[in-house]
């Protein structure tokens, strides 16, 4: 049941082999039996998802079929609105914040049929890549990442088919690699933000988490929708397909998994180190995989950018969203030592910093996008080292000989692609020596989820890291 993908419960839910509320009883079986030990969620529905299952299957039995999500349990990170359910953004702050509607992406699923299961633990306000409490189904000494990490190891421990997570600084991917999973974070205003309480505004995305790549654009499919409730939200070029899972079909006059034609560029060694040794070695393996099935490996400059960078967009943009809510200061001794320090610090940035870190944003965008002129996508690891211990989350640690702070090291891969809006999805790739996962990313032109998603797809047909089942831990 845990690795069961999305496409194969559609199959047998739309011939009748399972019922959705068959389905749902399942999960919840499952859910009893692990998350205990997990802690992936702060609120489970499942009243309101027996509910909505029991709807599916008469709606299934009448001949109604709204497309592969219908009937599938998703679950939801806990900065998303579910409509009458408290959003709490697993802060103090929001310990009673009922939502009065559902958000963009939760109207999307429940168009294409899916059922919520439950909300998610974050970072508080998602301001940062841990998830506390929840743990690591892979080893519960370690870290999920974050801030999506409650949605990422809901699916890694079988407790949902897919998931929903936002990503501000590399908030999905970081987790997908860290609890061996695959993690979408779309092109910029792809999917709606509406509902979604923000973090920062111009660096925020909403995006799936699931098993693999093709689970991911099932999900993609149902939330990738122009929005003008959200003044950020685009809709894609003409030319974008309507369905991204038609892409992972391959190209006319091709098999289903060749990659001839296409480009991919590999980061020269100053923009991912230190790195390590074992995630080396599980990235340069992928590279052959990848190359023996038609793609070209060429060398790519990129600059590499700094937190001061990020942090001078993230932290004004992100006090500004809680002073526009009435939160901080008003409320300020209910939030974390952290989030508060780095909210009073977002306030004391200058505008002219601010400024000078959006030009120097453009020309960032500039370079990338020129690089992107000779590739197709580009493919560098998600995260610098497998997961971390949890007491060591915020901590200097040591990566291939070299001190760095945690936080830092997580993110320094992954917030490029925010910085640039770019398309970038996080896969499993190996496991270290400690039977850890490794992820890698793949990132794409603006709106070419179709190509990463397809790249992606082809090398899960090859392997089966993301198909490997979970440890016994007593």
């Amino acid at each position: 049941m845990p690795y069961t993908s999305i496409r194969e419960i559609a199959d047998e839910l739309h011939a009748g082999i399972i019922t959705p509320t068959e389905l749902v009883y399942e999960l919840f079986e499952r859910i009893d039996e692990v998350e205990g030990q997990v802690q992936a969620f702060t609120t489970l529905l499942r009243e309101q998802a027996m509910r909505d299952a029991e709807q599916s299957e008469r709606e299934l039995r009448t001949g109604l079929y709204r497309s592969q999500l219908h009937g599938v349990p998703i679950a939801i990170k806990d900065l998303i609105a579910v409509q009458g359910v408290n959003t709490s953004a697993s802060s103090q702050v929001l310990t009673d914040n009922i939502a009065l509607e559902d958000a963009a992406v939760i109207e999307q699923l429940r168009r294409n049929g899916a059922i919520i299961i439950g909300k998610t633990n974050t970072f508080e306000f998602a301001y940062g890549p841990y998830a506390p409490p929840t743990r690591n189904p892979w080893d519960y000494s370690r870290t999920t990442g974050g801030s999506s990490g409650g949605s990422a190891a809901a699916v890694a421990a079988g407790m949902c088919l897919g998931a929903i997570g936002t990503d501000t600084g590399g908030s999905i991917r970081i987790p997908a690699a860290c609890c061996g999973v695959t993690g979408l974070k779309p092109t910029y205003g792809r999917v709606s933000c509406y509902g979604v309480i923000p973090l920062s505004w111009t660096l925020d995305h909403v995006g799936p988490i699931g098993h693999s790549a093709e689970d991911c654009a099932i999900i993609f499919d149902a939330i990738a929708k122009y929005d003008p409730r959200d003044p950020n939200s685009v809709s894609g070029p003409p030319t974008t397909p309507n369905r991204y899972t038609t892409i992972l079909e391959g190209v006319e006059g091709r098999g289903p998994l060749s990659l001839q034609g296409l480009k991919i560029g590999v980061p020269q060694d100053d923009f991912v180190n230190p790195l390590d040794p074992e995630v080396r070695r599980a990235w340069r393996a992928a590279l052959l995989v990848l190359q023996e099935e038609g793609i070209e490996i060429i060398n790519v400059d990129l600059p590499r950018p700094d937190m001061d960078l990020y942090r001078t967009i993230q932290k004004p943009e992100a006090a500004l969203a809680h002073m526009q809510k009435g939160w901080f200061p008003e409320r300020s001794s209910a939030y974390g030592d952290l989030v508060r320090t780095r909210l009073s610090e977002g306030q004391q940035i200058p505008a002219i910093n601010y400024l000078a870190a959006l030009h120097e944003r453009r020309q960032l965008s500039s370079n990338f996008r020129a690089a992107l002129q000779r590739v197709d996508a580009f493919i560098l690891p998600t995260i610098p080292t497998p997961a971390i211990l949890a007491s060591q989350a915020g901590q200097i640690i040591k990566i291939d000989g070299v001190q760095e702070e945690a936080t830092t090291a997580y993110l320094r891969l992954t917030m490029p692609f925010n910085i640039t809006g770019l398309p970038s999805i996080s896969f499993p790739a190996g496991f270290n020596a400690a039977g850890l996962p490794i992820g890698l990313q793949i990132a794409g032109k603006p709106f070419e989820e179709a190509t990463i998603l397809r790249i992606a797809h082809a090398y899960q047909q090859l392997t089966d890291w993301h198909r490997r089942d979970l440890p016994d831990q007593a």
